[in-house]
């Protein structure tokens, strides 16, 4: 299928149908399976899209070895957003923004764990560079649990030209960092912020660090020197929302 691709499992596919349902094509589910995907398949119905009952062997020669729970969906390729439309986005919803951007994460679970914890925890949008960084892929799309189909993501060539715009636009940029910076409840998250997030191995790069206007650090007890992106993400992210709860 021409310019088509495939993601899997039950919540994501479920998503996908409720919030872009011109993109799914065509969904495949596993033969003695339908009963437990009933709704997901009323919802495929009611947009008019084409259901086929397959083998499991047939799911696994299109998304290989994975925990696909015997439904996959064709669609087409993922729509990358704007950064600016993200700020438009809040704007319009007399919301203040709140944008996520990853330096260089390079890991899908990781990638899909925080695409999911910025879309509940109210984020306008995620932003990734386009080198040396995951792009969203099948297992991204499952690690977040389909969040991927509801939250802008934008795919940037140079993320430190990224968020010096964000910043033009009145946006507070912060960074993660291990070991410096300041507490998290020392920092407003209350204001208009793009929140920044490092690689899996060695964190913020010099320029983007530098592009920051306040480094954050997570007080840790423990001797490890630092969080998993994804958790250190999700950290963050729950403080921007509880001051933004309090706030109101």
């Amino acid at each position: 299928m021409s310019g088509a691709r495939y993601i899997y499992g039950r919540h994501p596919v479920s998503e996908a149908l409720r919030a872009r349902p011109r993109e799914v094509q065509r969904l495949m589910v596993a033969q003695g399976r339908g009963d437990r995907l009933a709704d997901v398949l009323r919802t495929a119905e009611r947009h008019g899209i084409p259901v086929a009952s397959v083998t499991r062997a047939a799911l696994e020669e299109l998304v290989g070895d994975v925990p696909h729970q015997g439904i996959v969906a064709a669609v087409v390729a993922f729509a990358y957003a704007d950064e600016d439309d993200m700020v438009k986005r809040a704007m319009e919803r007399d919301e203040t923004p709140l944008i996520v951007a990853l330096d260089q994460v390079q890991d899908p679970h990781n990638l899909g764990s925080l695409v999911r914890s910025a879309f509940a925890l109210g984020a306008h949008g995620l932003v990734v560079p386009k080198d040396n960084s995951c792009e969203v892929t099948p297992t991204v799309v499952k690690a977040s649990a389909g969040a991927t189909a509801h939250l802008p993501i934008a795919r940037v060539t140079n993320l430190r030209r990224a968020l010096e715009g964000l910043k033009s636009t009145g946006l507070w940029v912060v960074g993660a960092a291990a070991g410096e910076g300041r507490e998290p409840w020392d920092v407003d998250f209350t204001a208009p912020t793009v929140l920044v997030v490092g690689s899996e191995g060695w964190g913020l790069r010099r320029l983007v660090a530098e592009t920051c206007d306040v480094l954050v650090r997570i007080p840790m007890v423990g001797e490890l020197g630092s969080l998993n992106a994804s958790v250190a993400g999700g950290v963050l992210l729950y403080e921007a929302s509880r001051q933004r709860l309090a706030r109101r």
